[in-house]
């Protein structure tokens, strides 16, 4: 047995030594050490007459018929046809850490430590305990075929990519119609009705921004042209002077006079101000159209951009 197959060993340890030399070497009975057996605590599994059980210390594999508890429990436990069922499980009894003698232990799908579980009929959600119909548009699903797997870490690897597929087949196992039912993303177990909300499309958020972008621009548009125009109309009514009329006497008769009133002695202040005001709101226009146009578009809505909306990879329809 070569040393670099020995995990965490010391390569220059006596045991490592007597095992290089002897390929029937056990590291002692009960020890574990080499993965060889090890005592510990193990549960007794309650088994049936109908259930074939493969077992290595804390390792099960079981066929039989859908069981997701005790005896009683399931499509199996009912008596039904067609509920056959694999439970591949590690860890039984896994919640109850302060055990010390081995004791009886049907399947506890919350308390054992891992677990893979395919049947060919089984209340699913219910095994598992994971939904709240009215929060769900898939719902608690009853009396079908299903697989479900629990683990304290779940990893799922596809070297050339991962597909999540609803719906292949107009009919599902029992001939019922399969239903329209999408996929649905929870995180901390349980929600509430209300919580679950529809996912966007990426594609189509990119052109609601551009179309929204492009309105916004129009509007930075029309509110730098009435800027411009509002100076022009300042710039006019604070050089304005009214003409008027008045009388006057002459040997002859009153006559009419044209009189040059003076401007207000406030109103031309007063255009200064908004004129100066409309050229800063100008200014702050011209900044908030290349924000938009420039900074913020380039931010968020071109793929080379680290800050782009999409998803380098991910997809959903």
């Amino acid at each position: 047995m070569p040393t670099e197959k020995l995990n965490n060993i010391d390569p220059d340890s006596p045991q490592a030594i007597v095992a290089d030399n002897d390929p029937g070497y056990r590291a002692g009975v009960g020890t574990g050490i080499l993965n060889e057996a090890i005592s510990e605590p193990l549960p007794k599994r309650i088994t049936t007459d109908g259930e074939t059980v493969i077992n290595r210390g804390n390792s099960w594999i079981v066929l039989g018929r859908d069981r997701p508890a005790s005896r009683s429990s399931g499509f199996g436990g009912s008596g039904a046809t067609q509920a056959s069922a694999i439970d591949l499980v590690v860890g039984m009894g896994a919640l109850e850490r302060e055990r010390r003698e081995p004791e009886y232990a049907d399947p506890n799908f919350k308390g054992d430590a891992a677990r893979i579980y395919i049947s060919q009929r089984s209340d699913i959600d219910d095994a598992f305990n994971i939904t709240e119909e009215d929060a769900s548009d898939i719902g608690n699903q009853k009396n079908q075929s299903a697989i479900g797997m629990k683990a304290d870490s779940v990893r799922i690897i596809g070297t050339n990519g991962i597909k999540l597929l609803t719906r292949m087949h107009n009919r599902d196992s029992r001939g019922g119609l399969a239903a329209y039912n999408g996929i649905e993303l929870v995180a901390g177990g349980k929600v509430e009705k209300g919580e679950l909300q529809y996912m966007v499309k990426g594609d189509n958020l990119v052109n609601a921004l551009s179309e929204l972008e492009d309105r916004i621009s129009a509007i930075y548009s029309i509110v730098l042209n009435f800027l411009k125009a509002q100076i022009q109309v300042n710039a006019a009514i604070g050089s304005h002077n009214h003409m008027g009329t008045g009388t006057g006497g002459n040997a002859g008769g009153p006559i009419a006079t044209v009189v040059n009133t003076a401007p207000s002695f406030t109103l031309p202040s007063a255009c200064v101000q908004a004129i100066q005001d409309a050229a800063e709101g100008m200014v702050d226009n011209m900044k908030g159209r290349t924000n938009m146009n420039i900074n913020w578009h380039n931010k968020y809505l071109v793929e080379a951009s680290s800050d782009y909306i999409l998803s380098k990879y991910n997809k959903v329809n």
